[in-house]
């Protein structure tokens, strides 16, 4: 049976747990060799061993925070696959801070990672792409790229700005056969929201927030962006797709007609 992606190298940052790990999985079904990227060697490893073809998954310990590290994994994903035809820029970190207490070294973290890692590994992504006919470029923003959530203004800040990098990389590079689109996840259940979605309080108040009554899983993201990544959206370009359950679409006029929280 034929993978969408059959022969296709694919790059994806985060790839060691969540939304990330999906990503590799989702791709490795459809045929792709991937490289996951990652800081957790431990993590990545059962990443691959979760896959269904595990000789399809080469790892790469690196930091995309790192500007020299974000930009080599293209290196590394051509030295695997001898071509690169999808990039995935899904690393991504968050701090609790007010804007009041927020530390500079927590700004500059968060700048680092979710917008200049994104934004290297993708330059050098392109550049190669571009010699090569073309290619697609996905990044995970957040529903947090189109709203405010508080205490978040340097999480905010960072998805809104990767949006914007979306849709100028996809205006400069359409007419070279590069894709650039991004997927804002909403509330979705990994790692960096165990915490917060195992406090009752705050899941009920939450889920009032969505139509769909749930909170997001991995896969749903993964899907996304494997559609948007895929031959099926070849005339789809510079678009921001919510994977929300509809928390975007709007708010209770009055709460109280809202609908029970499941």
């Amino acid at each position: 049976m034929m993978g969408r992606f059959d022969g296709q190298g694919v790059i994806v940052t985060g790839g060691s747990s969540g939304i990330g790990r999906a990503c590799v999985l989702a791709f490795v079904r459809e045929g792709a060799s991937v490289l996951a990227v990652g800081r957790d060697a431990e993590r990545l490893e059962e990443t691959r061993s979760l896959a269904s073809d595990s000789s399809r998954v080469e790892l790469l310990i690196a930091d995309v925070g790192v500007s020299e590290q974000a930009r080599g994994l293209v290196e590394v994903g051509i030295r695997h696959f001898e071509r690169v035809h999808v990039l995935v820029n899904n690393a991504g970190i968050a701090f609790e801070d007010d804007v009041l207490a927020l530390p500079e070294d927590h700004w500059r973290q968060t700048m680092a990672v979710n917008l200049d890692g994104a934004f290297f590994a993708s330059q050098e992504a392109a550049r190669h792409m571009v010699a090569n006919g073309g290619g697609a470029i996905v990044n995970i923003c957040s529903t947090d790229s189109l709203q405010v959530e508080s205490p978040q203004t340097h999480y905010n800040a960072s998805k809104a700005a990767l949006w914007m990098v979306t849709r100028s990389m996809a205006h400069e590079l359409g007419h070279l056969g590069v894709r650039v689109n991004a997927v804002a996840p909403g509330e979705t259940d990994t790692a960096m929201t165990t915490e917060e979605l195992q406090d009752e309080s705050f899941r009920e108040a939450y889920l009032k927030q969505v139509p769909m009554r749930r909170v997001g899983q991995p896969e749903d993201v993964a899907d996304a962006v494997v559609f948007l990544a895929s031959a099926e959206a070849s005339y789809i370009t510079g678009v921001i797709l919510p994977v929300d359950g509809g928390q975007l679409t709007g708010t209770w006029y009055d709460p109280r007609n809202s609908p029970t929280a499941r």
